[in-house]
């Protein structure tokens, strides 16, 4: 047995190598092996090739990894770890030819193939759907999922409450739906089910596990409108936070980034996984840099944008704060904030600002953080600003040209910017940052 080459993977104590075949072999960590059939995970990489083995282990890697996160996250019941656990270590039991691939198995083979393109925090929600989906229908064979089986789906999912899993760990399914009086989930949510239904059942019907897709044409109308599902915050809403926000040198981020959001409408993970550098001066312009560099995520490829920052929050002493993190060699604007898998560094300051905002400011549970994009988004459109402009600022495609604009377009320019954002004025004395 031949360990694999120092210094050509990093992951060396996971690869080794055997009569010239290189596998890949961890250990399952000790308060996992209850899940596992194993104490160890290995696989053949089924090459020669040190390159090639390279690119499956890291592949390969991920997925053992995120699979135990997963499981670690509390969030599955035993059925979907199951299927996670089988997903990277393949049971060697196939299901009944006459029986037809059960529905745990299909959402297992689906799960194995997306969980590269989704980011972990889909994988926990597609994880939920798709618990509560096996706990109404049962364990049942994917090819005896029929339209009528759709329909009584989506009957159940109407009546059931949201959170089930938190609110009523205790009552099955049964006992749910025969509760009176029980606030049932919300139109979206019911609609996010029977769309996790259908795309497996897309998948499934590519793969020829069935001939039809019976889960289509199904999902709920919501005559909502887009922008009533939050609303934005009053002017006053904005002076009760503004008279509340701490000034505490020990807790910066509290201060600053409400005041960004309010000011820029950068999304709350944009603004908490901000590095020192990505504050930069573009053509005599101070701007926030929003990418997906190091370990920052973007919600998609319109996210990346240069967002100016707005004079009032310079007024404030953001620049100053600037070279204080700069002096202190800080890599990242607020240091106090840490990293999740799922969350990114916005989980810790989310939950305070949610605390904060009930405290201070207003019970009106559709105004949260993201109220600050409504508020911006709002602002500047009732001051005649043109949609592009808008939709580029708060990292929105645009619309109907949106291809056009990506590929023949640039960007505005960081001047042309700053014009647009010092139109967000709300009238509202500040204290100013004094750390």
């Amino acid at each position: 047995m031949r360990p694999f080459k120092q210094g050509l993977f990093s992951y060396v104590s996971h690869i080794y190598q055997r009569k010239g075949i290189y596998y890949y072999r961890v250990n399952v960590p000790v308060d996992l092996q209850q899940h596992f059939p194993t104490e160890e995970i290995k696989k053949s990489l089924k090459t020669r090739e040190p390159k090639a083995a390279k690119v499956m282990a890291v592949s390969l890697e991920y997925r053992i990894q995120q699979a135990f996160t997963i499981i670690r996250s509390g969030m599955l019941g035993d059925d979907m770890i199951r299927q996670v656990v089988e997903s990277i270590v393949p049971s060697r039991q196939k299901a009944s030819v006459t029986k037809g691939t059960l529905l745990t198995t299909a959402i297992g083979q689906y799960t194995e193939v997306k969980q590269l393109e989704w980011t972990p925090k889909t994988v926990m929600e597609m994880g939920g759907v798709f618990r509560l989906l096996v706990d109404i229908l049962g364990d049942v064979a994917v090819k005896d999922v029929t339209k009528q089986t759709m329909l009584d789906l989506r009957s159940k999912l109407m009546r059931l409450p949201a959170n089930r899993y938190k609110k009523y760990p205790e009552q099955t399914i049964q006992q749910l739906l025969e509760m009176p009086n029980i606030p049932p989930m919300s139109i979206k949510s019911v609609n996010k089910h029977i769309g996790g239904m259908a795309a497996l059942l897309r998948y499934c019907a590519d793969e020829g596990i069935v001939s039809v897709n019976n889960a289509t044409g199904l999902k709920l109308s919501d005559k909502k409108r887009a922008d009533e599902d939050r609303s934005t915050y009053s002017k006053d809403d904005l002076k009760r936070i503004v008279a509340s926000l701490p000034r505490d040198p020990a807790t910066p981020e509290r201060y600053w980034i409400p005041l960004i959001g309010c000011y820029s409408g950068m999304r709350l993970n944009e603004i908490c996984q901000l590095y020192v550098e990505d504050v930069q001066e573009v053509e005599g312009v101070w701007c926030f840099s929003v990418n997906d560099a190091k370990d920052k995520r973007l919600k998609n490829q319109a996210s990346e944008r240069m967002v100016p920052v707005h004079p009032k929050v310079i007024q404030l002493g953001f620049i100053e704060y600037l070279e204080q993190a700069r002096s202190a060699e800080a890599p990242r604007l607020w240091m106090n904030l840490t990293w999740m898998d799922i969350h990114g560094y916005s989980n810790g300051f989310g939950k305070w600002y949610q605390r904060f905002n009930r405290e201070y400011v207003t019970d009106d549970p559709k105004k949260v953080f993201h109220s600050f994009r409504h508020l911006v988004t709002d602002t500047l459109k009732q001051a005649g600003v043109q949609d592009s402009l808008i939709a580029e600022m708060i990292g929105h495609s645009h619309g109907s040209h949106s291809m056009t604009m990506s590929r023949y377009g640039k960007r505005y320019q960081p001047k042309l910017l700053l014009e647009t954002i010092v139109l967000l004025d709300y009238g509202i004395d500040i204290p100013a940052w004094q750390g």
